[in-house]
């Protein structure tokens, strides 16, 4: 029996990586070209010694700095198809096995049954999937965001494993390297240790052990990881880092802490000094984020038919309704409801309970503190979608334990029988859909939704639109001689592509037209028709030769242009 799990899980874990592998030099997304060029150059700083060089960008993206600059081992670093598809490689393999490692951790919370169903949710989640498949920080930072919830969760189950602390502040370290927003966690944790809380009047000195333990460990790794700290005096903090977190960890595994403990105050002071040191870069990040966080974004969204700079509170929760699988917030409602209805039952089902409430409460932390903020993007919230999935393979196998439980022990094989069928399903709805639509994974809306009038109600940004574009000219027989106008955002991603002459416009398009008369096709991308731009029937008075579709989705329009038809 565990050889056909194990064999199960193996191929579930292969199977994982055909969507994150193939086609990687697909459709050019937005900033790859400035996340290639930082990578690029935080390498060269690195290589040359250049610690001090190293803070490129305020997310900080330092994970995405070293898995998209190892690209230059095996290449010359350039803005180009090559570049973009291995450093894509680099980060899919991270992704991917900490998805591996995030369904053995599920195993040990919840056993074989929902661990199964999560790696399956979390590995063809569209959403995630396809950001996956970006030189972004954002698939980077939830992966290692999903390790540390699960991770601490795990020894708050069982506070005698300090190992699972120790990798969950390990993975926090590289979770806040990858993305600044990663911060919100410090805010969840202390809901954590409310909903574990267990009866001992100084449990709160315990609670400020382990969570000064969770900090040495992430500030140890970023020390470690980001090389501007590459330098003596962090060395000897890292090392003084190591020293008190050893003793406080002892300190706490024997139960003999106190106030009075040398390892506690050691390692407040040590974290202290270290922060103080690091002062002028997290000082840095700090300003930008701030001012990230209440500035909108230059380009503005389309959302509910209106052009607007910060669509508000309701965006979130829309893009979790738009974004996710017609399945996952059903089953994660049904799922907490029966967590609540048998908590009651046994410690071990008032554990899963509080499990299932600390997860709920991570998703609600996530969409109110991005909420709350002026800029906004969908893929802001993408640390919520792994939790989602987790909690809807849960819900989803709480639901089929109760319908078989009702059948007779002697009617075993129908339980097992119905099971297979709902699994079945389960994968028809749920993970098909997705897969169908390789390599487009960013063209996926819920089921449940009209697709063709999403783009009627949110920002469509995906960039299929306009790479499938550039490859239906490039079929043209004189393709190296055509000229072509796409519309500004679009222009981008199209002229990594196109084999002829693009002419990206001036964002004021409509005057900036009679500078290149001699036109052949116009390609108006989908965005910046939405926030108006440009017109969707174009600028140049063409002649509609094709729309481009992917999922239901009018991405991109080509328009043959009559040479000299402007005077």
């Amino acid at each position: 029996m565990k050889t056909r799990i194990l064999l199960l899980c193996l191929c579930l874990f292969l199977i994982a990586a055909v969507p994150r592998f193939l086609s990687l030099e697909a459709h050019w997304g937005s900033d790859e070209a400035l996340w290639l060029r930082r990578s690029a150059q935080f390498m060269s700083a690195v290589k040359q010694g250049e610690f001090s060089d190293t803070v490129i960008a305020y997310h900080p993206g330092v994970t995405t700095l070293w898995l998209a600059g190892l690209r230059t081992f095996f290449t010359e670093p350039g803005l180009n198809i090559e570049n973009l598809a291995r450093a894509r490689w680099f980060i899919g393999v991270v992704v991917w096995t900490g998805i591996g490692v995030a369904c053995l951790l599920l195993y040990q919370l919840f056993g074989k049954s929902i661990a199964l169903v999560s790696f399956a949710s979390l590995a063809f989640s569209p959403f995630f999937l396809a950001q996956t498949r970006r030189v972004h920080t954002d698939a980077l930072a939830t992966t290692f965001m999903l390790l540390t919830v699960l991770l601490f969760l795990i020894y708050c189950q069982n506070r005698q494993h300090l190992r699972y602390l120790i990798f969950s502040g390990i993975a926090f370290g590289l979770a806040f390297i990858s993305k600044s927003y990663a911060v919100i966690l410090l805010l969840w944790l202390p809901l954590c240790f409310f909903c574990f809380r267990y009866k001992d009047k100084h449990v709160w000195r315990t609670h400020i052990a382990e969570g000064l333990c969770f900090l040495n460990c992430a500030a140890m790794t970023t020390l470690f990881i980001w090389p501007v700290f590459w330098t003596l005096p962090f060395g000897i903090l890292s090392a003084y880092l190591f020293v008190t977190t050893y003793a406080l960890a002892g300190r706490i595994k024997n139960k003999t802490l106190s106030l009075k403990s040398f390892s506690l105050w050691a390692g407040i002071a040590t974290l202290g000094v270290t922060c103080f040191r690091a002062g002028d870069t997290f000082a840095y990040i700090v300003d930008r984020v701030g001012w990230a966080v209440t500035t909108p974004h230059g380009v503005e969204h389309f959302f509910f038919g209106k052009v607007v700079n910060d669509p508000g509170v309701l965006f979130y929760p829309l893009v979790l309704s738009v974004k996710s699988t017609p399945l996952m917030l059903p089953l994660v409602l049904v799922g907490c409801i029966f967590f609540w209805k048998r908590r009651k039952h046994s410690e071990e089902t008032m554990s899963e309970f509080k499990i299932a409430l600390t997860l709920v409460l991570c998703v609600v932390l996530f969409t109110v503190c991005f909420s709350i903020t002026d800029k906004k993007f969908a893929r802001y919230l993408l640390p919520a979608f792994p939790i989602l999935e987790m909690l809807a393979a849960m819900g989803l196998v709480e639901l089929l334990r109760f319908g078989v439980s009702h059948f007779q022990e002697r009617m075993s094989s129908l339980k097992n029988a119905l099971m297979g069928i709902a699994y079945f399903c389960f994968f028809l709805i749920n993970i098909l859909p997705v897969l169908a639509l390789c390599p487009y994974y960013g063209t996926y809306y819920n089921l449940c939704w009209k697709v063709t009038d999403i783009q009627k109600i949110i920002t469509v940004n995906d960039p299929s639109g306009v790479y499938l574009a550039a490859e239906y000219l490039n079929q043209k027989p004189d393709a190296a001689e055509i000229r072509v106008h796409v519309s500004y955002l679009g222009s981008a991603y199209f002229q990594k592509y196109f084999k002829g002459l693009p002419y990206r416009p001036n964002i004021n398009v409509i005057s900036d037209i009679d500078r290149h008369r001699e036109i052949d096709y116009e390609v108006v991308f989908i965005r910046d028709s939405q926030i108006g731009w440009v017109p969707q029937s174009g600028i140049r008075g063409g002649t509609l030769e094709r729309v481009i579709t992917v999922n239901g989705l009018d991405l991109a329009w080509i328009y043959r242009v009559p040479r000299r038809s402007i005077r």
